[in-house]
């Protein structure tokens, strides 16, 4: 029951956002409208506000079924099966989500096309697509915004994989995970901070885009979203150095808080920038329709680069980046083969991860747990040998006919396996665990080292022969 509490916690939240964002994104966007360049008085046309309705409709009907199914994973006894359940159920619904948008989409190309057709010959050839060039924003210097606070920022975020290794009394004083375990933790977190730099690096690269006729209307614009894009990515620098900074300080908390600590600092550096983000994105878009209503809108129709008015493909395009048409923010251009390859394998690595998550939990979960003694030698075995103790290493074995409280610090908590490393408030020890504990009794060692271990098997008289064998 608490795997299922925590998941439906953690993960059906991911639905009103992701609902949020899909109706967010159909509202019309600087003449544009699921990802399409609107026509003239395609605003006032019946046909338009009736795609309007059906994609609501869907959307609202698809989110229904979302939750309807997301109770469906929650139906198995197994955690495995719950943890897989959902796993599926996230990637699903982040495809179902955007499916009214999709067809959305095409019921507005398909109108757009009779639209087309019905004007006289020599109006149609006034309407053919391109990317528009501003020749002189393109000469012009681009500025550069929080520089200084942005690498300081970085700076602050690699810092606690320097201070694990030399500041005195951090190196090896943490229980919750060995050192090299650590590190790769920090020094991921700090590398992941020096994206943002490349991030506006790569963004100032790109041309000026075209809103209007104006030159000084276009420098205006892109100068506000370059100011607002840095001071996004140096908060967004220093909040993942805080988050790095939370997470040493999680490590060295006491093994039993380590968890929770985790949890929460994790919780509120992803709400955080996700705040930030929307935040900084509505005043670019606020602060960019000042300038937008100077001028006449220069319409750049760029429909059949866009596929399903998400993913751009332009192979005449030089830009590796451009602004969303699907709400807010920047998309790749996928004709470069940077992007297409790295959003692919992006994506590959997501689905394989998660398969591997779900092919790990249901491996732990039906696998039982079995101990050996030969040779003088205890051997906890669960997906492999887990644990070797010599009996000579032996100080105290001492066998439970009940599960003593224990917390889980790091490892697996399920109805049916603990397997890792856990603290139990009634002896004030950390302890390393493999057990099922719906099957006792249960072997409570503690070696010469001080070192204390916690073991089970799936067969209660096997593990009381062993006992025996210990104390002989």
């Amino acid at each position: 029951m608490t795997t299922k509490i925590i998941m439906a916690v953690c993960m059906l939240p991911i639905l009103p956002i992701l609902y949020g964002a899909a109706r967010f994104i159909r509202k019309e966007k600087a003449g544009l409208q699921y990802g399409v360049t609107l026509w003239k008085g395609a605003g006032d046309s019946l046909k338009v506000q009736e795609i309007r309705k059906k994609e609501e409709k869907e959307l609202n009907r698809l989110g229904l079924i979302s939750f309807l199914l997301f109770l469906v994973t929650l139906i198995p006894n197994h955690e495995s099966l719950v943890i897989t359940g959902q796993m599926v159920w996230m990637f699903l619904v982040i495809v179902l989500m955007y499916v009214p948008y999709v067809r959305a989409h095409g019921r507005m190309m398909e109108q757009k096309r009779e639209y087309l057709a019905s004007l006289p010959e020599e109006e149609q050839g006034q309407t053919g697509s391109g990317v528009l060039v501003d020749v002189t924003a393109a000469a012009v210097e681009k500025p550069l915004f929080f520089r200084k606070t942005l690498w300081s920022g970085c700076l602050f975020a690699l810092a606690p994989a320097l201070a694990e290794l030399f500041l005195p009394g951090l190196r090896n004083e943490a229980d919750s995970a060995d050192l090299w375990v650590r590190e790769m933790t920090f020094l991921s977190l700090g590398m992941a901070a020096l994206l943002f730099p490349l991030f506006l690096y790569v963004w100032n690269k790109q041309k000026t885009r075209v809103f209007t006729c104006s030159s000084r209307v276009n420098l205006q614009i892109a100068q506000v979203r370059r100011y607002h894009w840095s001071w996004l990515c140096a908060a967004l620098a220093w909040g993942t150095g805080l988050f790095n900074w939370s997470m040493l300080f999680s490590f060295h908390a006491p093994s039993e808080q380590f968890l929770p600590a985790a949890m929460t600092a994790s919780l509120v550096y992803g709400l955080t920038a996700l705040g930030l983000c929307f935040y900084c994105w509505s005043l670019m878009e606020k602060n960019s329709r000042k300038y937008l209503e100077q001028e006449t809108i220069c319409q750049e129709d760029e429909d059949e680069y866009w596929i399903w008015g998400i993913f751009y493909y332009n192979r005449n395009d030089n830009r590796s980046m451009v602004e969303a048409r699907a709400g807010l923010g920047v998309t790749g251009n996928m004709a470069k083969p940077v992007m297409k390859y790295g959003i692919l394998l992006i994506m590959a690595a997501l689905i394989l991860g998660g398969f591997m998550v779900c092919r790990w939990v249901i491996l732990d979960e039906f696998t039982p747990v079995s101990l050996n003694y030969e040779g003088e030698v205890l051997t906890s075995v669960h997906v492999g040998e887990n644990c070797r103790i010599e009996k000579k290493d032996m100080e105290q074995v001492t066998l439970l006919e009940e599960e003593p409280d224990i917390r889980k610090t790091s490892g697996t908590g399920m109805d049916t396996l603990k397997k890792g490393d856990f603290y139990s408030r009634s002896l004030e020890q950390s302890m390393e665990v493999c057990l099922n504990p719906q099957e006792p009794p249960f072997l409570l060692i503690m070696t010469r080292e001080n070192r204390w271990y916690l073991l089970g098997s799936g067969d209660g008289a096997e593990t009381r022969e062993i006992y025996r064998k210990l104390e002989q």
